[in-house]
Parts: C-alpha cells; structure tokens; sequence
C-alpha cells in the first residue's frame, strides 16, 4: 500500500497538453466510481478513500509512479510498480481525480475524470486508463493522413536547459519502406514543433523503425532510434539548446556538412555486458561529435565539454556489438548513463548478397565515390575477413606500410609515401576516430565485421574525410556492419 503523500512543485507545475484533452477512461462500464466496502478497508471516520489501478494502454502494462490526486482536497499517491494506488482522508464532496506522469507529458494527454460525489464512510474502486495508440492516433491525425499509414510519431521538443517548449523545431524522420517485391527506398518525414513544443508526424507505416534528429537555430540533435509501439503509437521526446556556446562544422556520410552545438555539459556512466559485469577498455564517442572515453576497470567513463540537449553515444568494444544509445544532456546537471552491450553476432553472411550490399553502400555513399577512382577501395570478397587484425587486412592497400610498435604485440599503420611522419587519420562508419595509443584501432575494428574500405592519400581525400589541418596525411575509411546493413531499417 502506498503512502498519501502531498503533490510536489513538480507536480504542480504548469504543463503542456494537446489541443485535444482525452478525458480519463475508467474501466467500470458505468465509467462511475463504485463503492466496494466489502472488498476495500473502511476510510477513516468522516472521510472517505479511493483505491483502484492505473493502465498503459499505449504499451499494454500498468502505469508505475503515476501521480494520482483527488483535486481540492490535497490528497495524492503514487501507483506502485503494478499500478494500484489507495487514497485514504478524502473529505467528502465532489471531487475530480487527475493522473500525472511523464508518459502522458510526452503524448500530450491530460487524464482527469469529470467531478465524482465522495461519501462520508464509503471506499470507492476507480480503475483507470491511458488512451491506447489506435484511439490516439486517431484522435490526433486525420483520416487522409492515416491513409498513408495507421501510425503516428508524437512528443515535445524541450530547451535543455530551461525545460521550456523549443518553438519551431524541424523533427526530420528517416525510416526505409518495402514494395511488394521487397525493394527497398528511404523515405523521409519532417514536422515542426508548435506553440507548446509538440510536434506530431501522421501517417506512418504499422512497423517503422528509424532514425530521428531534430534541427533549430543551426542546431541539431543526435541521431537516435524510434519505433511503433503496437502498430499505432512512436513516443520520442526531444530536448535541444537554444543557443549554442560553440559549434563546429561536420560532414555526414553523405558529404552535407552541419553545425554541431559544443558547450558545457558532461556525463558519466558504466558499460557492461548482458549479465551485468563491467567492461573495462571499452570506446564511448560521442555521436558525430569527436569526444572519446575508454572505460575504466570498473566500465565507467566520463565526457566533458558535450553540446546539451538529446545525443547519441557510441560504444564500441571488440567482441561485442556496436552499441548506440540515446541520452539527454544539460549544462544544469550532470548526466547519467548504464550502456548495456550485447555479443558480437557475425551478419556476414547476409552482407554477402550483392544486390542488397550494393544498395547498402550506395546509401553511404560509397559507389559513387568508388566510380571517381580518386582512391583504393576494398568490399566483399576483396576483404580478407579471416585476418587476425584490422592492420592485416590493410597489408593489400598501396601506399601503406603496417609495422609492428615493438611491443610484440600491436602494429601501426603509416602512410609510405610521405616523407615526413606518415600520419594517417581513421574514419570509422563515418566518424573521425581518435587515437589513445599506437595501433588501438586493432582492438575496437574486427575483420569479420567490415564491409568496405577506402584508402586516400593527399589531394585524393574527399572533403568530408580531410580533418582541418592536416591534408598531407593518408585517409582510411572502414565501413562495418554496424552502419551498413541489408536491412539498416531494423538493428539487430
């Protein structure tokens, strides 16, 4: 049984709802309160009580920590982890019953019942329910745009910092769709938030999964999953700054260059296996963004000087699969993250068919790159993938020496036709990698799960692969199966 508590500020603060207000659905059928004495503890003398059990309809699971509150009376409770609650020490009266919950913040929806009679010494059952996503998406989207697809993809654009609505937003979907024979095409989707933060894209497809970034001011977000829930419903929040502390330039796959917030925000975190077990010297990036940690021998980590708003880190560790993982950052507090990395599971065999490796590279923009000549590329079968190392497989490419360190262990790669130095940069799926120490790209890069590579030297380089400054060092370019799959709608 929970114990009655007192709304907090939080509680209390003022909070943002659709236009269209869903009114709480009780599940009696006479969507009235209903005395059971028999079945409930008496309420105090003079008083009455309320108890019953709170719904997601939405993901079809009770509503754990739902703020329940009996208006006027200053009475309140959380749900429990299966959504019951109990109120007891309701004055008698006419009295409305409100749900709060960060879950119905993020769909817009304002949950309060019309105003119920409370008696003197009756305990009243009220079970109560979150919209499920068919009537949401309905509720929400008109019938031309559901034509184009039963689902909707909803929530509210924050400022990171202040918490308030982040007016005129750009979320721009991607996600890939299927025609009868199976091939395949991306299709993008945008919407922009309004007055209060909310932004709404109707009309997708029943089992989407994508991709999804938000653009204002110059801005962007990190790149972060989304998905249907149950055919209807995709929930994503987003937090965003509104004006930057600096900003760099960078270039994505494609060669489009955008402006990336820098600033002051920081946050620290644990990697670790499926079982829980800590992973030391494990490689945490952020997206798009050049910051590296390596984990410690307890699997945490630390990064500094992070853009504020929703990101995307990357986590890489050989023997385990890339992992991403979306996290909300703010100058205003610290941020907290546990990365949980699943076994590395070979998919080369699927990256065999060419027809749909071909389309996956074409994506990256690796054909069309492949077609200029301006450098050495290596896919499919040109890849030894029984190489012992990374470094191994790069023994083919011309223009480049591997040497070992002089541990006996590890080895390096140099540019041979420099005559100064023989620097070379790694991009890794399409991100600058930063070394820690001499030939570390051997520990986080496995043969088994490279696709294709490009190697360019000097004036060759494309501008998205040349780091400012340093235009005489060789470029190697390795793509893997972690950004490039045969079906990069869906991840593994």
């Amino acid at each position: 049984m929970m114990q009655t508590t007192s709304p907090s500020p939080a509680v209390r603060r003022a909070r943002w709802t659709l236009a269209v207000t869903v009114a709480t659905l009780a599940t009696a059928s006479s969507h009235a309160l209903h005395a059971q004495a028999a079945r409930l503890p008496a309420p105090a003398a003079g008083f009455s009580a309320l108890q019953g059990s709170v719904l997601d309809s939405v993901h079809n699971v009770p509503l754990a920590n739902a703020v329940v509150i009996v208006e006027t009376t200053g009475r309140s409770t959380l749900t429990d982890k299966d959504g019951h609650y109990r109120i007891d020490s309701i004055a008698p009266g006419s009295h409305r019953v409100a749900v709060m919950h960060p879950l119905l913040d993020t769909i817009g929806v304002q949950m309060r019942t019309p105003a119920y009679p409370f008696v003197v010494g009756t305990a009243h059952d009220l079970d109560l329910a979150v919209p499920g996503g068919e009537r949401l998406a309905k509720a929400l989207c008109t019938p031309a745009q559901l034509s184009r697809g039963p689902a909707v993809m909803l929530g509210f654009v924050r400022d990171a910092d202040t918490k308030g609505p982040s007016i005129g937003a750009k979320v721009e979907l991607v996600y890939q769709v299927s025609d009868p024979i199976g091939r395949k095409s991306t299709t993008v989707r945008s919407a922009m938030s309004d007055s209060s933060g909310l932004y709404r894209i109707c009309g997708i497809p029943a089992d989407m999964s994508g991709k999804v970034q938000v653009f204002r001011n110059g801005v962007s977000s990190g790149e972060v999953p989304a998905d249907v829930t149950d055919g209807f419903v995709a929930l994503r929040g987003f937090s965003i700054v509104a004006q930057h502390q600096a900003v760099v330039e960078v270039t994505n796959d494609s060669g489009k260059v955008k402006r990336v917030a820098k600033g002051s925000a920081r946050i620290t975190g644990k990697v670790v296996d499926k079982t829980g077990k800590p992973l030391a010297g494990a490689r945490v990036a952020l997206q798009g963004g050049g910051t590296v940690a390596i984990t410690r021998a307890n699997g945490d980590f630390t990064l500094d000087s992070l853009p504020s708003g929703t990101q995307a880190l990357d986590i890489r560790k050989l023997g385990y699969s890339a992992t991403e993982q979306a996290v909300e950052l703010s100058s205003n507090e610290p941020a907290r993250a546990t990365i949980t990395m699943s076994d590395f599971v070979p998919t080369l065999a699927a990256m065999r068919i060419e027809a749909v490796q071909d389309k996956a590279l074409a994506d990256i923009g690796y054909l069309s790159r492949k077609q200029t000549g301006q450098g050495f590329y290596m896919d499919g079968k040109q890849i030894n993938h029984e190489s012992i190392s990374f470094s191994d497989v790069m023994r083919t490419a011309p223009g480049l020496r591997v040497s070992p360190t002089g541990d006996g262990r590890t080895y390096v790669i140099t540019d041979s036709r420099s005559s100064s130095g023989g620097c070379v940069n790694y991009y890794v799926d399409g991100t600058l990698w930063q070394t820690m120490s001499a030939g570390d790209i051997d520990d986080y890069v496995r043969p088994s799960e490279l696709v294709a590579i490009e190697v360019y030297h000097g004036s060759t380089t494309p501008p998205q692969y040349a780091p400012p400054g340093q235009s005489g060092c060789a470029t190697i370019v390795a793509w893997t199966v972690a950004k490039v799959r045969p079906n990069n709608s869906k991840k593994p």
